[in-house]
């Protein structure tokens, strides 16, 4: 039975991969790895372009019947479903935008762990859960905002509006183990490998606290325009944001660096 809900406002962009060949086929395009996904249960996972640019980023869920669920954080699900088809070459893989789930925020369920029924999935995240359901209930705009703050305080990014280049150390790839060197071969991955071993990308995800509004997907100021808002919101008078960040940044006007997010 699907535990006690309340509404998260916005749209639910959800990829399932389905078919014989659907692990596979996530193993051999996913920058983490499939194989540690047991079923039941979801990981941090990202889909990378050949240059090693983040373009999508996913809790990515084996429902225990064969199908595999990629919950989007940030992105456009039928636009990414036509991007990847074309790798799905003879496999047996069918790709599905689904729509019609709304978000809930529920109690607290075991990271990492999934429950589903027909009409409903839950990711657990430890103290709280998130919960993809069918039926339409009210909207709750406090639940919404509990769920982002919590996101920006643990270093969960999310894909900001706008078209934006990001390799996986500016996103905390690493820090969410959304990305494996062991694997073996995957769209970006030399890259992704080249960035973990021989470092020289200079831009990390940090947490940040400022007196003025940031908004997501803008620079934080002119004179910084790869500093990146991924997400903000307002909270006790003051804005916290998720934000791309130069790594040697210091201490920067009206703003305070909480907590830098590192492998």
């Amino acid at each position: 039975m699907l535990p006690e809900t309340r509404a998260v406002p916005g749209p639910v962009q959800c990829i399932e991969i389905s078919g014989a060949d659907a692990r596979a086929f996530a193993q051999a395009q996913f920058s983490g790895d499939v194989r540690a996904l047991q079923a039941g249960h979801w990981q941090w996972n990202a889909w990378l372009d050949p240059k090693g640019s983040v373009r999508a980023l996913m809790h990515l869920a084996d429902l225990g019947d064969g199908r595999l669920l990629a919950l989007l954080r940030g992105g456009d699900a039928p636009s990414l479903c036509d991007s990847l088809r074309p790798y799905v070459f003879r496999s047996k893989v069918s790709l599905r935008a689904t729509s019609g789930w709304h978000l809930l925020a529920g109690a607290e369920l075991a990271f990492g762990t999934i429950q589903s029924d027909p009409d409903s999935i839950g990711f657990g995240r430890g103290d709280r859960s998130l919960w993809l359901r069918r039926n339409s209930v009210p909207k709750d705009e406090n639940d919404q905002e509990a769920l982002r703050l919590a996101d920006i305080r643990n270093g969960w990014p999310t894909l900001p509006p706008g078209d934006h280049a990001f390799l996986p150390p500016a996103l905390g790839l690493e820090h969410l183990g959304a990305v494996s060197f062991g694997k073996g071969c995957y769209p970006g991955q030399e890259i992704a490998a080249r960035l973990h071993y021989r470092g020289g990308h200079k831009l990390r995800l940090a947490h940040l606290r400022s007196g003025s509004e940031l908004v997501a997907g803008q620079p934080m100021s002119p004179a910084q325009p790869r500093a990146i808002v991924l997400d903000a919101i307002t909270t006790d008078g003051a804005c916290e944001a998720l934000a791309v960040l130069e790594e040697n940044a210091g201490s920067l006007q009206g703003i305070e660096i909480i907590r830098r997010f590192d492998a």
